[in-house]
């Protein structure tokens, strides 16, 4: 009976021996026969169980050649083998195919080996386009930090979308050095170049609730213009990091506050003592704004985030601001009718007869709303080499860019007013009798207008 059990024994001992030779004969079947294990990967190319020449055409066709995107939980197999080609050394496939160790071959381990081509070429355009088609579209797009058009802060974005350019890059390289292409696409988001957080961004942050805080307010007699702050925020913009006012409207908001204000050289309305109201062109009088000065004094306060109430810088100015920048102290001259009269406050002061310029083209009084800009006692006017005349006056008061101006002229001898001048004028002085212009000198001062028509 024992020695049954022991052959029964042995013929299933035998029997399993046999069936684990022939199991093992199939498992490393591979191994006799010259080919790779039952599992491996080649530089990114299946060869499992292939010769070492099947091998090497496979991975120089690209067979099945992808690469793994790995986004969040997803894992994202791409075939790119239409946008690379490889070429390969088919000893150095061999070699790779007998460093494989028997146990690879008998447990079919997963094996993953390396290998640099001797050539490789990706089309990158192609490959983007795979990669594009194959990838999900992003659920957001990256954003820079700004400022919105009302100078609010807007906060950047982390969006999802890829940087082909980083990737392909990536892909290229390692495609070249014959390495695994597996990646998480988080690598490759593109990522905001202007945070919040950034240094500049508080800056520029600190200079716009400055700037919102601004004012500048011109003064034009009892009217006024302001730049204020959405005004100037409307003008400002953040580049390059920095906070930039924008060129031109600072000229043009001047240029406009001229043609709305200068009187210089205009022409004006003035209601005459004897001849109603009367035209009256030009004249060295009138509100002239020096453009270019006060460009420069509105962007220094700008560049100081300062407030002020001013006047625009003048390069030429009236008695007062308004319609009627004359206003109601004046010298008014009728060459007409050789006489003068001086008003204070709209009150007659006094009227005098003179004597006014030689009524031809280098001699005649210039017409237009003057003013006194110089007053000076026991002056010579004019040169014998130049003028022909030397004469002394002791009460000087000019008032145009022509050399003109009111004085005594007691060579006269009291002969003053009618029609003197039309033979006997003056070289374009208003010759005034000695009391009548000491008196005048006395009211008149500087800026006062002189209205000759």
């Amino acid at each position: 009976m024992k020695k049954k059990k022991l052959l029964i024994g042995c013929i299933i001992g035998g029997a399993v021996f046999a069936a684990l030779l022939v199991l093992f004969f199939l498992s490393s079947k591979e191994f006799y026969m010259g080919r790779f294990s039952p599992s491996v990967m080649v530089s990114n190319t299946d060869v499992s169980a292939m010769t070492v020449e099947e091998a090497v055409n496979s991975m120089n066709r690209s067979d099945g050649f992808s690469l793994v995107l790995k986004k969040e939980d997803t894992d994202y197999t791409v075939d790119i083998s239409q946008a690379v080609s490889r070429v390969f050394n088919n000893s150095e496939v061999e070699k790779c195919q007998r460093e494989l160790s028997f146990l690879d071959y008998l447990f079919h381990r997963d094996v993953v080996l390396s290998l640099k081509p001797e050539s490789a070429k990706v089309d990158q355009v192609k490959l983007q386009k795979i990669l594009e088609q194959k990838l999900p579209k992003p659920v957001s797009y990256t954003a820079d930090a700004y400022f919105d058009k009302n100078l609010n802060l807007v906060k950047e974005i982390q969006g999802d979308d890829i940087n082909y350019k980083n990737l392909l890059s990536r892909v290229t390289g390692d495609i070249t050095a014959g390495n695994e292409l597996e990646y998480n696409l988080s690598d490759f988001y593109n990522h905001p170049q202007i945070k919040s957080t950034d240094a500049a961004i508080a800056t520029a942050g600190t200079q716009i609730n400055a700037y919102k805080k601004m004012k500048i307010t011109f003064m034009f007699g009892e009217k006024e213009e302001v730049i204020d702050s959405n005004m100037i925020c409307r003008h400002l913009s953040f580049e390059n990091g920095k906070l930039k006012l924008k060129k031109g409207w600072i000229d043009e908001y001047v240029r406009n506050l001229g043609k709305k204000y200068n009187t210089y050289g205009k022409t004006r309305k003035f209601k005459s003592t004897k001849d109603g109201t009367v035209t009256i062109h030009g004249g060295i009088m009138g509100w002239w704004i020096n453009e270019t000065e006060t460009v420069k004094k509105i962007k220094k306060l700008l560049s100081k985030q300062k407030s002020e109430v001013l006047e625009p810088i003048y390069r030429n100015v009236a008695a007062q601001h308004g319609k009627n920048d004359i206003g109601n102290t004046y010298v008014e001259v009728s060459l007409k009718r050789q006489q003068l009269w001086y008003y204070k406050n709209g009150k007659k002061l006094m009227t005098s007869k003179f004597v006014s310029g030689l009524p031809t083209k280098d001699r005649e009084t210039v017409k237009g709303v003057h003013q006194i800009f110089g007053k000076q006692r026991d002056r010579y006017l004019g040169t014998i080499a130049v003028q022909g005349y030397h004469t002394h006056v002791n009460y000087w008061m000019p008032f145009n860019w022509s050399g003109q101006g009111l004085h005594d002229a007691v060579w006269r001898h009291g002969r003053f007013g009618g029609n003197i001048y039309k033979t006997n004028g003056s070289h374009g002085c208003v010759n005034l009798p000695y009391d009548a212009a000491k008196k005048l000198y006395n009211y008149v001062s500087i800026g006062t207008p002189v209205v000759v028509y």
